[in-house]
């Protein structure tokens, strides 16, 4: 054995052996120190000399014939130059992760150990998640198309069966009978209905495509609110609900005005549409201050049909209702409080509710006051 192996061949075969992945150490000759059985067999070595002392190089040919003529890694290895992490594919399918590491001591080279893994199976896993992430991919795609496609088709003949309404409707049709009255009352409550659940679908295909960029900007979170509260009253006055409000002064919060406001504005329509005619609304907001920060609490509490307590976490899932609410007919698509909760979450925020069936429901928001984004 040459005197330039500075390393017992005996000790590194011990170690080596020890190694999980296939392992060689080459000493600073560029000649076999030592290689373990793993790599002998991984590497398809059974037929090549592999004692210590033998030329590297010998071993690279081996290697080198079981590699595509045009593999990168072939040049590489022709060049005795490989890389400190590569991953080489042979020509039967296999895919093997090598790791270069120079053994360095005072400052002296004394060479390098080479390990290799297998990592065929894990790469063919990840190419099946991968096919299956885009087909899952493109199913949410065609669902969101056709679901749009669809909605836009029965938007039109809503909107004609509404406008045929008003028309019909005194003092624009003239008197109509009692029964009359009813059938007309029952045909726009209907497409009314029809009509808010083509808007939820509008919003499920239009939450399934890329979301548009969220613009940051000081939001007044008292008047914010105020002024929803107030656009509601003459609903909640209309269906005989009482509507209370107490908004407290605060500073700012930077959020997306447009995305807040629908989010909030879906919280009011939901209190007011499961609460029976007597009940009562309360809409409050006051900022709070905490060691881990700023931000704004909002509740929303309704003396209306509640949720189970079961369904707490569900009714954030799209498409999902309570059962009360499904059996007490009132119109929906199971989708506001996923979108609510989608606003909550984008600015850092938490959504909770309380209250169970038939104890009305209140939902609680806490929003962090945020940071103006940068110029």
């Amino acid at each position: 054995m040459p005197q330039t192996l500075r390393l017992t061949s005996q000790v590194a075969e011990a170690l080596l052996g020890a190694v999980p992945e296939g392992a060689l150490l080459v000493g600073a000759d560029q000649r076999v120190v030592a290689v373990n059985q793993q790599l002998v067999e991984m590497a398809r070595l059974q037929d090549v000399d592999t004692s210590p002392g033998t030329p590297v190089g010998t071993l690279a040919e081996a290697v080198a014939e079981q590699l595509p003529s045009g593999s990168t890694a072939l040049r590489q290895l022709n060049r005795r130059q490989f890389p400190r992490t590569a991953e080489v594919r042979f020509l039967d399918g296999r895919v093997i992760r090598t790791n270069r590491r120079p053994i360095d001591v005072d400052g002296e080279h004394l060479g390098v150990l080479w390990l290799a893994e297998d990592i065929t199976e894990q790469r063919r896993r990840e190419h099946d998640l991968r096919r299956h992430v885009r087909t899952l991919g493109d199913l949410a795609r065609e669902r969101a198309e056709f679901t749009a496609r669809a909605s836009h088709e029965l938007r039109t003949p809503l909107a004609t069966i509404l406008s045929f309404c008003d028309l019909l409707a005194p003092p624009a049709g003239g008197p109509l009978s009692a029964t009359q009255g009813t059938y007309l009352d029952t045909i726009r409550r209907n497409a009314q209905r029809m009509q808010e659940m083509v808007d939820g679908l509008l919003h499920a295909a239009a939450s399934t495509g890329s979301r548009p960029e969220t613009t940051y900007a000081r939001v007044d979170m008292a008047r914010l609110l105020g002024r929803l509260t107030h656009e509601l009253l003459p609903r909640a006055e209309a269906a005989g609900i009482f509507l209370v409000h107490a908004h407290e002064p605060g500073p700012p919060a930077y959020a997306d005005r447009n995305q807040l406001e629908n989010a909030l504005a879906a919280l009011l329509d939901n209190a007011v549409k499961f609460t029976p005619p007597g009940g009562t609304v309360t809409v409050s907001a006051h900022p709070y201050d905490e060691p881990d920060g700023t931000g704004w609490e909002i509740s929303v509490a309704d003396t209306g049909i509640g949720i189970p307590k079961e369904f707490h976490d569900e009714v954030f899932t799209e498409f999902v209702r309570a059962p009360n609410a499904r059996r007490g007919a009132y119109p929906g698509t199971g989708l506001g409080l996923s979108a609510v909760r989608d606003t909550v979450r984008l600015h850092d925020g938490h959504i909770a509710l309380h209250g169970g069936e038939d104890g009305g429901t209140s939902v609680v928001v806490r929003l962090p006051t945020g940071r103006p984004a940068p110029a």
